[in-house]
């Protein structure tokens, strides 16, 4: 217990009494006026919260074993974070919450023996975040306000009303940025689900959804979109133009996608990445349809890019996409088995229409899985080449995933069969430095092109039980205005038309000859 001195201490802003697990109360009867903040984490034998000082700005309880937060809480009218995390006796909360008019964050992760949260009767302006996951809430008030809610995290609770949302406290609310609802028992979203339009992140992974609304479409300003393991899903919707990552790793229901996945904007300026990973019913006919949309995507924002004279090296793919299978789309001119290629390259093939390359491997996972399983990078280093020796060396990105959405429920990524990962990637800088350095008149010189693909745990730690045992490489090129790909249609067709032509067979191979090759080694490579 605190010594009476404390009661004192009219100065003291302060109060860390972290893993004091001796301490099982608080005195009685003293008002520290100027403590701003008091942590009591981890002290596992306090049962029960006194306040002392009503100015407290931020407190934190989590870990304790209090069964409930002091009854006058309305009294604390400066608390901006309540931090009750993991605090697992905790059966019930004031009644008198929503007086915390300064309140902007709370914190009831873990709550396991929570049941309920009282009426939020008067709004709550300042809350900003709220998180509840791993509680037992099933159903939150019939009265809520909460109208500037922007972070509102509740995985791993069965939602009463699963069929749906309607009942949770972001019904209506148009500042809610970051939406988590792992493994809640969910089976339909509603229409107008739309009417979110701040939100940025959308975690529904592990539910039961068999699609989305179509109205998702305009939620214009989503960025990441997580479905893992979401089994029932059957299809998707064409998704928000600005999205950046989708992710639906282990949707094993999954057959169709629209066409397109996203609507092209001609003013592209999003990277984005498709993460299909484990999708086993997911057709050739999905999968290139996808990889069609990938590129257009990729010409457009290297087309904007290059219209607003961005210079510099992209090293992360415009486009990355990744699902099962153990073939390389035909369109990549130039193949080979293994994990590496090296040719030599046209005059001309570095026109002022050129973005970079299109980059693809077929990797073999043998029960990948461990602490680095969550994250994985597929990686490309290549090596140009000039006639006169001179070379230049760099790393583009065809794949990287790392579990950054939700708030909780994080489990190993287990791969076991082969996949596809097709990259869209920018180089636009050390090739052209040579060129504008030229002083022969001609702006692309004959150059050479080794390419070495590998994968890594997200560091630069090579991950050797997962292989590339087969790779591709095709040059990238931006449309014109009057390019079939840049209207929208295949746009295979530009791809394949000019990244053919810049390619010769290496000391009399042909194509296919090359591409037969199981050695992964072309003769006279260079070392990297």
């Amino acid at each position: 217990m605190l010594g009476s001195s404390i009661e004192q201490m009219n100065k003291l802003i302060y109060l860390n009494l972290r893993e004091c697990t001796s301490l099982e109360s608080l005195p009685e009867g003293i008002n520290l006026k100027s403590l701003k903040t008091l942590i009591l984490s981890g002290c596992s034998n306090l049962q029960e919260f006194q306040i002392i000082s009503e100015n407290i700005e931020s407190l934190y309880l989590d870990g304790s074993t209090i069964q409930r937060v002091a009854e006058r809480i309305e009294s604390l009218r400066n608390l901006i974070l309540l931090n009750l995390k993991n605090c697992c006796r905790l059966k019930c909360l004031p009644n008198d919450l929503y007086k915390l008019k300064s309140l902007q964050e709370l914190i009831l992760f873990g709550c396991s023996a929570l049941e309920s949260l009282p009426p939020i009767k008067e709004e709550m302006g300042c809350l900003e975040i709220l998180l509840m996951d791993g509680t037992s809430i099933k159903q939150t008030p019939e009265t809520i306000f909460l109208s500037n809610l922007k972070v509102f995290s509740f995985c791993g609770s069965s939602i009463e009303d699963s069929t749906e949302l309607a009942l949770l406290p972001f019904s209506g609310n148009s500042c809610l940025s970051d939406l988590y609802l792992t493994n809640c028992n969910i089976y339909k979203l509603p229409d107008n689900f739309s009417s979110l339009h701040s939100l940025r992140s959308l975690c529904l992974s592990r539910n039961n959804i068999e699609t989305l609304p179509e109205s998702i479409e305009k939620l214009h300003c989503l960025l990441f979109l997580d479905l893992k393991h979401c089994r029932r899903l059957n299809s998707l919707p064409v998704l928000p133009p600005n999205i950046q990552c989708v992710d639906a790793h282990g949707c094993v229901s999954l057959e169709k996608v629209a066409k397109p996945v996203t609507v092209p904007l001609v003013t592209e300026r999003m990277h984005t990445t498709f993460i299909f990973t484990d999708c086993f019913k997911l057709n050739r006919a999905e999968q290139e349809a996808i990889v069609a949309q990938a590129q257009l995507k990729s010409q457009l924002l290297a087309r904007t890019s290059l219209q607003h004279n961005h210079k510099g090296l992209v090293l992360d793919p415009l486009v990355a996409v990744c699902f099962p299978g153990s073939d390389i789309p035909s369109w990549f001119c130039h193949q080979s088995m293994g994990s590496s290629i090296e040719t030599n390259l046209l005059p001309h093939w570095c026109n002022n229409k050129f973005i970079g390359a299109s980059l693809g491997v077929v990797v073999t996972f043998k029960d990948h899985e461990g602490r680095h399983a969550n994250r994985l990078s597929v990686r490309c280093t290549c090596r140009f080449k000039n006639r006169n020796g001179q070379s230049i060396r760099f790393s583009f990105c065809l794949g990287v995933w790392n579990e950054s959405c939700g708030s909780s429920c994080h489990e190993p990524r287990k791969l076991g069969s082969d996949h596809v990962f097709i990259s869209f990637n920018n180089c636009n800088v050390p090739v052209f430095q040579w060129n504008e350095e030229s002083n022969d008149g001609n702006r692309c010189r004959p150059t050479s092109a080794s390419f070495e693909f590998y994968l890594t745990d997200g560091t630069e730690r090579k991950l050797e039980r997962c292989k590339v045992t087969r790779c591709g490489m095709s040059l990238l090129y931006a449309p014109d205005e009057n390019d079939r790909g840049f209207q929208g249609t295949r746009v295979t067709d530009t791809v394949e038309r000019t990244s053919s032509e810049a390619f010769v067979p290496i000391r009399g191979r042909s194509h296919s000859q090359v591409g037969e090759r199981r050695n992964g080694r072309m003769r006279d490579e260079m070392p990297l």
